[in-house]
């Protein structure tokens, strides 16, 4: 540590030691000139008195004695005065701290190392002449028409943004519609195409991206009143990549408020199956334009379920790649050892040349991984054991009180599945208090975004979002927050024990929430699909209608894999055999 000639030792002292419980400085006694120990931070501790302390150990559920309260009066100030010395420090928020996850346990060897894509064969047929089918069909298939020149990018382009225009602000998708940039990158993929340069088959597709990402020279708001007004001015990695690939950018798409829920500063974003509900959260505006067809694919983000969870509520393909796998620099900051990056689609074998695209190394991230990509369309599920549950088959939703029964189109997923003659294992999750796990989320969240509540502007944010649970957080000691990574690492390796056994876990996507929050913390991959229709009142948080006795809507259901690590691959390929099995994808909302 470098100090001034001005910084006195008694300063030095309080700034080296500001994480331990207390510090001692010494200053000059004025008798004989000694130093005598004295309580470094003691205005800092002034205010605190034994009852404080009595009352703060009910919220940290210890016990203290008298004498080690008046013991804790003599120490604490230090503590405190390093606290307001940490907030001193200016740091940007997309500084990492030292801590960094990784999904892998030591010792543990992991596939693929190389990057091997097979996709399935097919013949999409000729251009059809209505506008709509050809917004609807699969990437694969606009890629087809593109490179065989039944279709121009710009034109495609452009009916995707004509749909913007006539269906976005019923749905509040979109916060920015990039439309000039998007016709000039369409033309500029035209003249490449012309030329005899072929980017591959993401070449001249229109996407839409969550706004998370910099987007240089294009508002990045995060969903959020206090950086409505934010303008990068260089361009998130995954947007330079799916550039590189040939990606058109149609424009930014919303999320909720820094990533919370489903409501940004403009409005909630309706779900096109039934517009009186929500469209699912975080990842709400790239849930909503795919299941409308305002765009050929999206990209999502997720740190507890925010793109499987929009997959599930509008009946998309969602998804959820390995932490680490897909570069996260220039993306909003948020939970850095939750964080991850994946593709919404309305195929599922169109996720994968998305994923292709943006799977890779970033030198600047220090959780980036290096792995390669495996994807075999013609993989044979009956060499493939599914792990599942009767009982994640029985009711899905969020918990006790806030559930409903399975969907028949569940059921006849998972009988689905064991038709395609994979060999079903009947598994059972390790007994672990997985909702303990969740305060480490807020935690992460709550320190990125201090000054928001530090100068109280997270007044700006919806009330049923951050701002209650990051100041309940900074109420949580750092040993329960340590406790809590402890019981990560358990719960990973006990996963780890299950999949290697299986190859993949199967259930409705909220068939088992402990079963999904779990692969949010141990990093594994997820994807989402179409199970099948359903029939449901308007329901405004998680499965249960508001009223049950309410009109019925036609809704989705999904179910979802969950893979080994790094096994995106494998639960691409199960996902796009059931897919294939159960015909139901075609279906479209009644938006438009």
């Amino acid at each position: 540590m470098k100090t001034s000639a001005r910084t006195s030792r008694r300063d030095f002292l309080a700034g080296s030691a500001a994480l331990a419980a207390g510090t001692l400085a010494c200053q000059p006694d004025a008798g004989d000139g000694s130093a005598t120990p004295v309580a470094e931070g003691a205005n800092a501790s002034a205010d605190i008195t034994a009852t404080t302390i009595a009352e703060a150990e009910k919220l940290h559920a210890v016990t203290y004695t008298d004498e080690e309260r008046e013991q804790l009066i003599q120490s604490i100030g230090g503590q405190v005065a390093g606290v307001h010395q940490l907030r001193d420090v200016p740091r940007e928020l997309a500084l990492q701290p030292a801590i960094t996850f990784d999904p892998r346990l030591p010792g543990v060897s992991y596939a693929p190392q190389e990057n091997r894509v097979v996709l399935s064969s097919q013949n999409p047929g000729a251009l059809p002449a209505n506008e709509a089918d050809i917004a609807y069909a699969s990437v694969r298939e606009q890629a087809h028409w593109i490179r065989t020149g039944q279709i121009t990018s710009r034109r495609l382009t452009e009916i995707y943004l004509s749909r913007i225009e006539r269906l976005a602000p019923d749905l509040y998708c979109y916060i920015t519609v990039t439309a000039d940039h998007a016709v000039a990158q369409a033309a500029e993929s035209d003249r490449e195409l012309a030329t005899g340069r072929y980017r591959g088959e993401l070449h001249g597709i229109p996407y839409g991206i969550k706004d998370c990402f910099d987007t240089a020279g294009i508002p990045t708001t995060w969903g959020a009143t206090p950086y409505r007004d934010q303008v990068p001015d260089r361009d998130a990695r995954i947007v330079t990549m799916l550039r590189d690939a040939g990606a058109v950018l149609l424009g930014k798409l919303a999320t909720a408020s820094l990533a919370n829920g489903y409501r940004w500063y403009g409005g909630k974003v309706r779900n096109p199956w039934n517009t009186e509900e929500h469209a699912g959260g975080s990842s709400a505006g790239p849930g909503s334009a795919t299941a409308a067809a305002l765009c050929s694919f999206s990209i999502g983000t997720d740190s507890l379920g925010s793109i499987l969870n929009p997959a599930d509520q509008c009946g998309v393909v969602g998804l959820r790649a390995t932490f680490g796998r897909v570069p996260t620099a220039g993306a909003m900051p948020l939970t850095p050892s939750l964080d991850r990056i994946g593709p919404l689609t309305r195929r599922v074998e169109d996720a994968v040349p998305v994923m292709a695209a943006i799977n890779g190394p970033d030198p600047t991230s220090a959780s980036s991984i290096d792995m390669g990509f495996d994807y075999d369309a013609g993989l044979d599920p009956r060499t493939l054991r599914v792990g599942y549950s009767e009982d994640w088959f029985r009711e899905v939703g969020f918990g006790p009180g806030a559930t409903v029964p399975v969907a028949e189109a569940h059921l006849e997923a998972l009988e689905a599945l064991r038709a395609l003659g994979v060999e079903m294992v009947e598994v059972e999750l390790p007994s672990f208090p997985y909702g303990a796990l969740i305060p480490n989320l807020y935690v992460e969240a709550a320190a990125i975004y201090e000054e928001l509540t530090l100068d109280g502007r997270d007044d700006q944010l919806p009330p049923e979002g951050w701002p209650n649970v990051w100041r309940q957080v900074r109420l949580l000691s750092a040993v329960d927050y340590l406790q809590a990574e402890r019981l990560r690492r358990g719960v990973m390796n006990d996963f780890h024990r299950i999949y290697s056994d299986v190859d993949a876990l199967f259930a409705p996507t909220y068939g088992s929430f402990e079963l999904l929050m779990a692969m949010n913390y141990t990093g594994h991959p997820g994807i989402c699909l179409r199970a099948g229709l359903d029939e449901s009142p308007t329901r405004s948080a998680g499965p249960v209608p508001d009223d049950p006795q309410g009109e019925p809507h036609t809704i989705t259901r999904n179910v979802a894999f969950h893979g080994g690590l790094f096994e995106e691959g494998t639960i691409l390929a199960l996902a796009r055999a059931l897919e294939e099995r159960l015909g139901v994808y075609h279906h479209r909302p009644p938006i438009g």
